[in-house]
């Protein structure tokens, strides 16, 4: 267990300092696999994680402080001053170093414009979400003000969060995995993404439920016909809105506190993660399947065996498209699995999971697990197997991610 022993504001104007876990800046904290983020407004971050008992040491106890060991016998005491140029010195415990906060990271005036325009209009969050307690409007303002306090949007970049973890993360993967990335002017699949509202089977996510079907700007329909009038009308509207929403998600992920690989050495994902697409759509959440960037536009697709023989080979470095939602238990994985368990390492001698977030304190059901990765991660393909889980079949894919 350590504290701030002693807190050396040097920032002017004087800016506010908290922790992200909303608790005094000189609360004892812990234990052993705990990671904790130090916001400073105006300024930046700095994370302080607990990697306990490391034979060996000078000391019994270690510390990691941004990227520097601070080691500690009984209770950590720290003497910590933050600079008026963003740099930080750390002392106490025999311990002395220094460093420079994280950077910010930056949402533009459009974006937040663009993201209050979605919910004026009742497009975020999703409305009269089921079987799920939710959060109230102050609820999240709240959590905006725990783990945004730096901006000004904090509400917004809590609610982005939130809305991702409703059923318009639908929208936001469809929006996203159905466009042709690689090619100049990001053209639409609109088939797939037509398609893919129609044929949602999970009541009351169905295209004849009126808030579904309002999560694509759009009103119930009773044909893949009336869906593909819609999405005519509306893709262009989607489409831009949704690249704000990602913009803004990303923000939040990255403003959020880390996880330490000490508590969590892997992560798990089952996928395809929505219901009705099937393996063919897994290789759509990657930058580097071809048909992202074939000038013919074919669909957005690829048999599962095609995609593992070639660019998901073992060896092969592979980049997220969207984001990807993980939990921290293969259970949890195979009972949301749609034929594929993704097992993800972090990189060797990593002490933070740096490219994904927890983000269940502000999720809709406080008993989801989930930890969120960043549209653009990498990860190497370590393995595939075909295995048998509970006589279900499954393809394992075990990747590590590259820093």
């Amino acid at each position: 267990m350590w504290a701030i022993n002693n807190l050396n504001n040097n920032t002017s104007p004087l800016q506010n300092i908290s922790f992200s876990d909303g608790q005094s800046i000189e609360a004892v904290r812990g234990p052993e696999g705990a990671s904790f983020r130090l916001i400073v407004d105006g300024f930046g971050f700095l994370d302080f994680t607990d990697t306990g008992h490391q034979a060996g040491g000078p000391h019994y106890w270690q510390l990691i402080i941004g990227k520097n060991i601070y080691w500690y016998d009984g209770q950590g005491a720290i003497d910590l001053t933050i600079n008026n140029d963003g740099s930080y010195q750390v002392a106490g415990d025999g311990n002395e170093f220094s460093g420079q906060l994280l950077a910010l990271p930056e949402v533009s005036q459009a974006d937040i414009d663009s993201f209050n325009w979605m919910m004026e209009n009742k497009y975020i969050p999703y409305q009269n979400i089921p079987d799920e307690p939710g959060k109230t409007t102050e609820q999240i303002k709240q959590l905006g003000r725990q783990y945004f306090p730096y901006s000004q949007h904090s509400f917004q970049l809590a609610m982005s969060i939130y809305d991702w973890t409703t059923a318009d993360f639908t929208r936001i993967d469809f929006m996203r995995l159905f466009t042709y990335t690689g090619l100049d002017n990001k053209p639409l699949d609109m088939n797939s993404i037509a398609n893919g509202i129609w044929t949602a089977n999970w009541p009351p996510y169905t295209p004849q439920d009126k808030d579904y079907m309002n999560s694509f700007m759009m009103v119930p329909a009773n044909s893949l016909q009336e869906v593909q009038s819609q999405l005519d009308e509306k893709a262009s509207s989607l489409y831009i809105n949704n690249l704000s929403e990602i913009n803004i998600i990303t923000a939040a992920l990255l403003s959020m506190p880390r996880t330490s690989c000490l508590a969590k050495p892997k992560l798990y994902s089952g996928q395809v993660a929505i219901s009705n697409l099937g393996t063919e759509h897994f290789a759509t959440y990657f930058l580097e399947l071809p048909a992202n960037s074939d000038p013919a536009q074919p669909p957005l697709q690829m048999p599962l065996t095609d995609a593992i023989n070639s660019f998901l080979a073992v060896g092969n470095t592979v980049t997220l498209k969207s984001f990807m939602a993980f939990t921290d238990s293969f259970k949890d994985a195979q009972h949301y699995s749609n034929g594929i368990v993704l097992i993800v390492s972090p990189p060797n001698d990593a002490v933070t999971w740096d490219k994904c977030t927890y983000i269940t304190p502000l999720s809709d059901g406080p008993e989801k697990t989930e930890y969120l990765f960043q549209v653009n991660t990498q990860f190497k393909v370590l393995d595939t197997k075909k295995v048998t889980v509970n006589s279900n079949e499954l393809i394992e894919i075990y990747l590590q991610v590259v820093n």
